[in-house]
């Protein structure tokens, strides 16, 4: 009887590591990453040319190559709001086709075992952080692109000294095509905001400003002026440093933020220092680098998500300065106190105020309903304005190049 039930304990023992070892077998490693290149691949508008990826096919799908260390277990792009995995070629590297990815300005970034890594091959841009980006095609929309055959105007780093904030300050300054040839011209100027996760250069590097208005310009759609894009943060010395990264800090004081923020939470006014600096030494300090027209009439600010608050902050309060005022996704909760100078007297406003503008995207409730609730004071009040809606688009740039493209043409016409 003993040795019967031995018999079987040994049977049954080798029945399970047999059974263990085909499972082990069925558990392959996973299939390589295999493509048919069909030869239609191009390298994407950002990628660093000394890298062959990212590329993009014409039919819209990104094909995304990375190495990462031999010992990296797993990697993953981060876009779209989605973590999406890498997988392995014959050479190790590490790939992934996306397709049906949103059209504009895609930010993203990899993650190499669960820790965030921007993607070398890559320019990086600056949006809450360091990031990658593509800007995947947008059928219909080439206002954005540059094109050979339109004239090209300048876009120049400008550095100056400022009292208010004891610092060397760089300015971004676009001039529009001509400005070098035509000597005796002078011409209107746009102070342009970017948002809080942004630095100054960013209306260039990633919306590409200047190329929309040499488009624009091209076809006559809007008159030549010059832009300014200014860092959007002013501390005077020994004041406590307002935020410079989250979102948070990106939508401004009185809106909606902070929820997934990476940076501190905003100062509590954010353009008092800025406005102190903008209207006293930036705005002379152009009109004394440049063959500006140096009045009322021939001034506009405008700017995104913090950047729009600081324009409805300052601009309504420096009528004097300001005759054209864009918000793009930046109306903040407190809109109603910063437009009462204009509530309580319309005839006045509209008199001084020759564009109003507000834009927002149609993905972006927060904002696009106080730009509603924005409209229907401004409306009732009898002050004159227009407002756009980008449809698709969220807090992001194709809405903010969209208000540029739609904003732009309305300035300075009268």
């Amino acid at each position: 009887m003993r040795r019967r039930l031995s018999i079987k304990l040994l049977t049954a023992l080798f029945a399970v590591a047999l059974a263990g070892k085909t499972g082990l077998a069925q558990q392959s490693e996973p299939a390589l990453f295999e493509i048919a290149d069909d030869g239609k691949w191009q390298k994407t508008d950002t990628t660093h040319r000394l890298a062959q990826f990212p590329k993009i096919h014409p039919d819209g799908r990104i094909w995304i190559q990375f190495e990462a260390p031999t010992t990296a277990k797993s990697v993953q792009v981060h876009i779209d709001g989605k973590d999406l995995d890498l997988q392995k070629d014959a050479a190790g590297r590490w790939n992934v086709l996306l397709s049906n990815i949103d059209p504009g300005f895609q930010i993203y970034w990899m993650l190499v075992d669960g820790a965030r890594a921007i993607d070398p091959g890559n320019q990086p841009f600056f949006v809450n952080g360091y990031v990658s980006a593509i800007d995947v095609p947008s059928p219909g929309e080439e206002y954005y692109r540059a094109k050979k055959d339109v004239p090209h105007g300048d876009v120049r780093e400008h550095w100056f000294y400022c009292t208010v904030t004891d610092s060397m300050r760089r300015m971004y300054v676009y001039a529009p095509p001509g400005y070098e040839k035509d000597t005796g011209a002078r011409y209107p100027v746009l102070y342009l905001q970017h948002g809080g996760g942004e630095l100054e250069d960013e209306w260039v590097h990633a919306a590409r400003a200047n190329f929309i208005l040499d488009n624009l310009i091209a076809e006559k759609k809007a008159r030549p002026m010059m832009i300014v894009m200014n860092l959007g943060f002013a501390d005077k010395p020994g004041e406590a440093q307002q935020g410079r990264g989250g979102r948070g800090a990106r939508d401004g004081a009185g809106a909606q933020g902070g929820a997934g923020g990476r940076g501190p939470a905003p100062a509590p006014n954010v353009a008092s220092t800025f406005e102190e600096m903008l209207i006293n030494e930036v705005i002379p300090n152009i009109d004394a680098s440049y063959r500006t027209m140096a009045d009322q009439k021939h001034r506009a600010m405008a700017g995104l998500s913090r950047g729009g608050n600081q324009t409805l902050t300052i601009a309504p309060k420096h009528l004097e300065t300001f005759s054209h005022i864009g918000v793009f996704s930046g109306v903040p909760n407190n809109y109603a106190d910063l437009l009462r100078g204009a509530t309580e007297n319309a005839p006045a406003f509209n008199e001084k105020v020759k564009v109003l503008w507000f834009g927002a995207g149609a993905m972006e409730p927060a904002f696009l309903d106080r730009q509603k609730a924005a409209e229907e004071l401004l409306t009732k009040s009898g002050v004159k304005a227009q407002y756009y809606v980008s449809n698709g688009t969220a807090h992001e740039w194709q809405t903010w190049r969209r208000c540029l493209h739609q904003f732009a043409p309305l300035l300075f016409q009268n």
